[in-house]
């Protein structure tokens, strides 16, 4: 297996549900979340040690660090912040130890945001607002707090979308309005995947940190529910979970020509569980892009897929989540480990991975109320 830095810890940080929350098929959800937790997690052993948790942060369903690691990010993924009729992003300045000591906090304008990502200069954080379908874009004091919301992109369905029959392709219930998933940022553009609408975008960032105009887009096939992100390190490969239908599209992207070819769709279950009632979630591609991972969350699986020279994707392995709703996963710093969390079984797992074969092998398992974020620090 990976050779491991002997006595190496890092820390992690895990975001939960915690309050009441609308859920993609209209039901309210309450998880047993404790806000932010730390946890040190030890490279040589695999093992995870709870070192304190904020409970009074309401739905971190999301967190990104600063890029200079000195702040961290948590979308409040909320239906109602005061009055509001949306979420909130809140800011924590990050101490010695890896303590949080809150900043501010800003209602992002949207209901459930369920993403937010930087914009590396520390000028910008951008939300991605599921139930709002919109993606809000918030301006940094210079000590890295939230300084004002500047700018907002609110989806709505199109006319040539009605026109075309989309429309009637769509999913009844978890496509009737649009559902910005993502808002991810990669080499000066900020990606948006909308789940009602079935179209992945970018927007350049301009001079100021601010998108401008749309750079490209694409609509998947009718009924796919693009949901998240992840990019090869040249950034010429685009992968997006299509949550409604199990897959995994593959794009090719030609930033001088701000083009996006499509390359490929994979299942992300195995053939004799494609019927099943199950939903892809997140996504992970490993640091020397030959490995991609795949949360299944009905069949309760972790899908691995290798990805070879030219970014096209086959199956390696489908290995039990050891739970139920595996959402929430990551890589350590050193690749040797995976961590996935199951949301609904409250649990943390990590599995031991092999850099060569991609293959995960179940090592421990532990209590950990309804995690679906993990970001380990940089």
């Amino acid at each position: 297996m990976y050779p491991q830095e002997n006595g190496k810890k890092v820390k992690l940080y895990t975001g939960s549900y915690n309050a009441p929350v609308v859920t993609g098929d209209g039901s309210v959800y309450l998880g047993k979340g404790e806000g932010i937790c730390l946890w040190e997690f030890d490279e040589s052993a695999g093992e995870v040690r709870l070192e304190k948790s904020w409970p009074e942060v309401l739905n971190a369903s999301w967190l990104t660090l600063s890029s200079d690691g000195k702040m961290l990010y948590a979308v409040n993924e909320l239906d109602d912040y005061e009055g509001t009729m949306g979420g909130a992003l809140s800011a924590y300045h990050i101490d010695a130890r890896g303590c949080l000591e809150a900043d501010s906090i800003l209602p992002v304008m949207g209901a459930a945001p369920c993403h937010v990502s930087c914009d590396g200069s520390g000028g910008h954080v951008f939300t991605a607002n599921y139930n709002g379908g919109s993606m809000s874009c918030f301006r940094l004091a210079a000590d890295g707090g939230l300084a004002e919301m500047d700018l907002q992109l609110v989806h709505s369905f199109g006319e040539k979308e009605n026109a075309d029959g989309r429309g009637d392709l769509r999913h009844p219930v978890r496509q009737e309005k649009p559902h910005v998933h993502s808002a991810a940022v990669k080499d000066g553009f900020v990606w948006i995947a909308d789940l009602g609408t079935d179209e992945i975008s970018c927007y350049e960032l301009e001079a100021d940190g601010k998108p401008g105009k749309c750079a490209a887009s694409v609509f998947l096939e009718a009924g796919s529910g693009p949901r998240s992100f992840a990019f090869s390190r040249e950034g010429n490969m685009l992968y997006v979970t299509c949550e409604l239908k199990n897959r995994i599209a593959v794009y090719r992207w030609e930033k001088e020509k701000r083009r996006l070819s499509f390359v490929q769709t994979v299942s992300s279950l195995p053939e004799e569980a494609r019927d099943a009632e199950s939903s892809i979630g997140g996504i992970v591609l490993s640091e020397d892009g030959r490995f991609i991972y795949v949360g299944n969350r009905g069949t309760d699986t972790i899908g691995v897929f290798a990805v070879d020279n030219d970014g096209f994707l086959s199956p390696v392995q489908w290995i039990s989540s050891e739970g139920k709703n595996p959402r929430g996963f990551t890589l350590s710093p050193s690749g040797g480990w995976l961590l996935a969390a199951n949301q609904d079984s409250d649990n943390l797992v990590v599995f031991e991975r092999d850099p060569d074969t991609g293959m995960l092998a179940k090592k421990r398992v532990y209590e950990a109320g309804a995690v679906v974020c993990l970001l380990f620090t940089k």
